[in-house]
């Protein structure tokens, strides 16, 4: 069922020669999508929502429960982080955004928000706080060669580091680079519309897709509502992504988070696999090695002009040896990266 929020956005889009096809953005025009890092793009993360949390008590309220550390972002500061159930399996991921004035903005895929603020909301109650869906606002990725002269073309700065610019108190632009330079645009649709021919200057406009294979090369994963309630953080390797804090305090799974990590007997994490077929893959299908065992499952896949991406929870050894196939036995093959980043658990623990 499409949303208010979906069809001012799709509207909008459309009357811009979007293309749609069962409420998913195609792409606009007769432009096909692009699998080249390089190429400038413009991506609608129109499958991104926002959660805003507000109020007196809302700092302190949010440092009990989240993996990151509140108390070292200041006003429009960022940081990557998750929520997790007392057993320590995440319920939810997101970009987390100090807003100033006792107010914070979450932004995560568009199917765990309600989810995610009813679940925060059971412990709210006991703070001055509130968890409101933000409809406001919608997510843009910017990306492609030279994509740090365009946004200092466009906006007359860059944020570096996780600073957002605050661009007229209508939004805020992140740059989000890791393996990837890239950044994201999270704004009103009414700033959009006055940024609109400016942007579409620079950078081609899209559907998600481009991001999706972004994050794939990036190894960055996040939750989806099928991958929910199943992994810690370690599994999608958020302590190396930035996202876990382990000198912050207690939070809600705080413990099982910081045993497994201290421990560093992680068996199984977050790879980059390929494939040059274009395959259909849902998130949670299953993955197995040569001899036929279960190593893993799918957290996301994209299909691209070359073939196939994917992101999954694997067994450490079997990436290693990079023996990952889709059905038991002699099934399809698939190609396993390094990661572009890197693991250091007893490093990780210090931030």
């Amino acid at each position: 069922m499409t949303t208010d929020r979906e069809e001012r956005f799709q509207q909008f889009f459309t009357e811009r020669g979007a293309r749609y096809e069962n409420g998913k953005l195609l792409g606009f025009g007769e432009t096909s999508p692009t699998s080249d890092p390089d190429s400038p793009i413009l991506s609608i993360l129109d499958q991104k929502a926002f959660l805003n949390i507000s109020g007196p008590d809302t700092l302190k309220f949010l440092q009990g429960q989240l993996t990151c550390n509140l108390d070292t972002l200041n006003t429009d500061q960022f940081s990557g982080g998750a929520a997790c159930t007392p057993k320590g399996r995440m319920f939810t991921s997101f970009t987390l955004l100090n807003a100033g004035d006792d107010q914070f903005m979450m932004a995560m895929h568009q199917g765990l928000v309600e989810t995610t603020g009813t679940t925060l909301g059971k412990y709210a109650v006991f703070y001055k706080t509130d968890l409101i869906p933000d409809q406001k606002y919608i997510g843009i990725g910017l990306s492609g060669k030279a994509v740090e002269e365009k946004i200092d073309n466009l906006f007359n700065d860059v944020p570096d580091g996780n600073s957002a610019l605050n661009i007229n108190q209508q939004g805020w632009l992140l740059n989000v680079s890791g393996a990837v330079t890239r950044f994201e645009l999270w704004m009103t649709l009414e700033h959009l519309e006055t940024l609109w021919d400016r942007l579409t200057e620079q950078f081609n406009p899209t559907g998600q897709q481009h991001w999706q294979m972004l994050d794939c090369l990036s190894v960055e994963p996040s939750l989806s509502p099928e991958t929910t309630d199943k992994y810690i953080p370690q599994h999608l390797n958020l302590p190396s992504l930035k996202s876990v804090s382990f000198r912050k305090g207690c939070y809600t799974g705080q413990e099982i988070v910081a045993r497994m990590q201290n421990l560093g007997q992680l068996k199984s994490r977050c790879y980059r696999l390929s494939s040059d077929q274009q395959l259909t893959l849902e998130p949670d299908t299953r993955l197995f090695n040569s001899a036929g065992k279960g190593i893993g499952e799918v957290i996301e896949s994209i299909k691209t002009e070359e073939g196939t991406e994917l992101l999954a929870v694997i067994r450490v050894e079997t990436a290693e040896e990079n023996d990952v196939r889709l059905e038991s036995g002699e099934g399809q093959k698939l190609n396993c990266h390094p990661l572009p980043y890197e693991v250091d658990p007893k490093q990780e623990l210090q931030y």
